[in-house]
């Protein structure tokens, strides 16, 4: 009887995939957010952590800050977008 070996399993390493799906995640939204002409995007930074979504910087307008989210809010694979986006006001001393 011949011996038969088995293929090498790869061993699944759950932090390298959390990982890499936080990296595709992270390209998805700032392709998303260049692509939407209503957004500064060079002025927002991106970060993913447990596929939430963490939107940091300074924009012009409410409205942008608004469109920000929404435009990534329906990615697949997004558990959550927290909106730290910040915009001067009139009042803002």
């Amino acid at each position: 009887m011949k011996n038969i070996q088995k293929p090498k399993e790869s061993e699944y390493d759950p932090e390298a995939a959390r990982f890499e799906t936080d990296k595709n995640l992270k390209e998805k939204v700032i392709a998303s957010l260049q692509a939407n002409s209503l957004i500064n995007a060079s002025a927002i930074r991106v970060r993913v952590t447990d596929r939430i979504v963490f939107l940091e910087g300074m924009v012009h307008r409410q409205k942008e800050r608004i469109a920000a989210k929404q435009c990534i809010k329906d990615i697949f694979g997004i558990r959550s977008v927290i909106n730290y986006l910040t915009y001067h006001t009139d009042y803002t001393e």
